[in-house]
């Protein structure tokens, strides 16, 4: 039973990880196949508005946000959101709901950004989701957390990205994936936070007689 809980807690970081591998070598032999490209989109090539998410510039971009989704795994692994059952479906399904969503924003609302690759959008947005989670848990920090994460992107917005992670990833940082990962992640956490606890209440309501 505890290896089961445990492998249902790590199987969808895991899975993940090996997906980003995976895209990102088959990225190696055939650069265009993948990436959120504005002009691709416009001709009907839908499977970008995931995959854009999935690949990386170079190999220390995907090294850096494969160890966002360890780190991640490590502080919120238990996500109370996520639910006991199916939480390598949940964890998998907000992760393709967060980048679908992201690059639909990037779309309507950022019409400059042409070309987009990476994971950190989502990852705003899973460290979001799982914040949430802590608050609905009565765990305060969780409050911090989201605080620190809105005030981390409004710092990019105004003042820009980091130099020092543009020359590593070889490209410019695309802040605005990152809020909109942060939006749809605290909307998305709030949103789920809410049904449980109206399933929870449904379910502990008293039941009613009639004669």
């Amino acid at each position: 039973m505890e290896r089961n809980k445990l492998f249902g807690s790590i199987g969808g970081p895991l899975i993940l990880l090996l997906l980003c591998i995976l895209l990102q070598f088959i990225q190696s032999l055939h650069p265009d196949w993948f990436m959120y490209d504005r002009t691709l989109l416009a001709e009907g090539q839908l499977w970008r508005l995931l995959t854009g998410h999935l690949v990386h510039t170079n190999t220390a971009h995907l090294l850096m946000n494969g160890a966002a989704v360890v780190v991640l795994w490590f502080v919120f692994g238990q996500s109370h959101l996520l639910g006991r059952r199916h939480r390598i479906v949940a964890y998998l399904g907000v992760v393709a709901l967060l980048s679908v969503l992201i690059s639909t924003g990037l779309w309507i609302w950022f019409p400059e950004v042409e070309i987009y690759y990476g994971l950190s959008g989502a990852l705003h947005g899973l460290f979001c989701f799982a914040a949430v989670s802590e608050l609905f848990q009565r765990r305060w920090s969780g409050g911090l957390l989201l605080i620190g994460c809105f005030a981390k992107v409004g710092w990019e917005l105004a003042v820009g990205p980091s130099a020092v992670t543009a020359s590593i990833i070889e490209a410019k940082v695309a802040v605005s994936s990152h809020f909109l990962g942060t939006v749809f992640g605290t909307l998305i956490g709030t949103l789920v936070g809410w049904i449980f606890r109206l399933q929870k209440s449904c379910s502990h309501a008293p039941a009613s007689v009639a004669d």
